[in-house]
């Protein structure tokens, strides 16, 4: 078992996100998270990446308690997250930003960041970019270089926020064929959306949130 997620609360002074909710992922298994605006979403895939703290509860990856881990680098060893925005480093080249994250956190040499930078820049397909800054390149582009971003560590499990929201449809089926690339390398794979479409298209099990907790995981018959 990749992901346990288990009885996790969280809360934000008096106003309850969300309560006691609790699921799992199995490697190579791609999971859709849906709901309505303010369900809680995002702070679920945020608290999954310890970049929020949850009231109470656990979120295990491969055994280590995500919730309770102060060493951050632990964390991004073992899940990554492709943010709505990209959040790419203006001011880095796309090899830079690929970069930026195994160099910090010194746990790899040099050559073997730059090997799997080039291994990620072949396998997304935006070879040619790596010395381009984020203003230079498309949306897809951009989508692209923040899911080899979030690659670099080779975590267990990849999270995605409305990863589809600025794409156009070609585009869409692009990344839509990228993330079944990397599920079958063994990742689980855990996206937040909107598109109903892409979740047809994409998910092998739909968790949806609503009143603070989940209310519905079906299994889809791709």
């Amino acid at each position: 078992m990749s992901l346990i997620v288990d009885k996790i609360s969280k809360a934000f002074g008096d106003v309850k996100v969300f309560e006691q909710i609790s699921f799992t992922v199995e490697p190579s298994e791609i999971v859709c998270i849906k709901g309505k605006s303010g369900e809680g979403k995002t702070t679920l895939l945020r608290c999954m990446n310890n970049l929020e703290t949850v009231d109470s509860g656990s979120i295990l990856i491969n055994g280590l308690d995500i919730s309770k881990e102060k060493d951050n680098s632990r964390v991004g060893q073992e899940i990554g997250l492709v943010f709505q925005g990209y959040n790419l480093f203006p001011h880095l080249s796309v090899m830079e930003n690929l970069r930026i994250a195994p160099v910090f956190l010194k746990k790899m040499t040099n050559e073997e960041i730059d090997e799997r930078a080039r291994e990620l820049i072949d396998t997304l397909e935006i070879n040619g970019k790596e010395d381009m800054y984020p203003y230079q390149l498309s949306g897809g582009q951009k989508q692209r270089v923040a899911i080899a971003r979030a690659c670099m560590l080779d975590p267990s499990v990849l999270c995605f926020d409305e990863p589809t929201s600025a794409l156009d449809y070609e585009t869409t089926k692009q990344i839509s064929i990228i993330i079944r690339r990397l599920a079958a390398t063994g990742m689980s794979i855990v996206i937040v959306t909107h598109d109903e479409q892409f979740v047809k298209e994409i998910a092998e099990r739909v968790i949806v949130l609503k009143d603070q907790g989940i209310i519905e995981i079906d299994r889809v018959e791709l």
